[in-house]
């Protein structure tokens, strides 16, 4: 499923897909490095002081502005598609008690016990575009066996949706990149005769590769999935 910590705040620059496997080959100083602890504790204060709820906020009403604006000009079957860990879930709680680490036995362990709870602008955003005859489709990393976890969390968050697409296991699709799946699964949305009005994700991949009028990129300090 994933995944690197926030490499590009511990290295100092933006990691951008661009730079993703390239090899950076120039010096780098201690002096030009942050503490991972205060690193952490950035983050921390980010999510607890209210910047994150601000900041998706006026992303998700950006989104939902143009979805009305599509939807008053008569677009045929409207749809968006959402990703689920930190777009439509919000994790944070499982990073929190790992201390930003991740394995899969323990998250998967933590989706079941715990669950996640909705990002609220992103279920606001979700029953607006329903209200307005939008179809909403989840697109996720999350491999086919997680698929009874994954229904359940989405429901116990209060999401519906028309179609839920999970990521195959490994040895199906083992791709270095999440990108072809997910911009693939877009394109048969849009086979199906929807109209692909926005997708939103926290990480670039969710947005790579076409198949959508307008991508939304929700902030994710936490972790880079490629």
């Amino acid at each position: 499923m994933r995944r690197w910590f926030a490499g590009a705040l511990l290295a100092g620059f933006a990691l951008c897909p661009s730079l993703v496997g390239a090899q950076v080959i120039s010096p780098i100083a201690s002096s030009q490095l942050q503490n991972l602890a205060t690193v952490k504790d950035e983050i921390k204060a980010y999510y607890a002081n209210g910047s994150y709820d601000r900041e998706v906020a006026e992303i998700e009403s950006d989104a939902t502005r143009y979805i009305d604006a599509r939807v008053a000009a008569g677009v045929r079957k409207p749809a968006v598609v959402l990703d689920i860990d930190d777009t439509a879930l919000l994790t944070l709680g499982y990073e929190l008690e790992h201390d930003f680490a991740y394995d899969p036995a323990s998250w998967n362990a933590y989706a079941a016990e715990h669950g996640f709870p909705a990002i609220g602008p992103t279920l606001a955003l979700a029953k607006h575009a329903q209200a307005q005859g939008v179809a909403v489709f989840f697109v996720t990393g999350r491999r086919v066996s997680e698929t009874d976890l994954t229904i359940k969390n989405l429901r116990d968050a209060g999401y519906t949706y028309v179609q839920l697409y999970l990521r195959p296991l490994q040895a199906q699709d083992h791709a270095a990149s999440v990108v072809p799946f997910k911009s693939g699964e877009r394109a048969e949305i849009e086979k199906a005769g929807y109209t692909v009005l926005e997708t939103i994700g926290d990480q670039w991949s969710d947005l790579e590769g076409g198949h959508a009028e307008r991508a939304y990129k929700l902030p994710n300090p936490m972790y880079f999935i490629p």
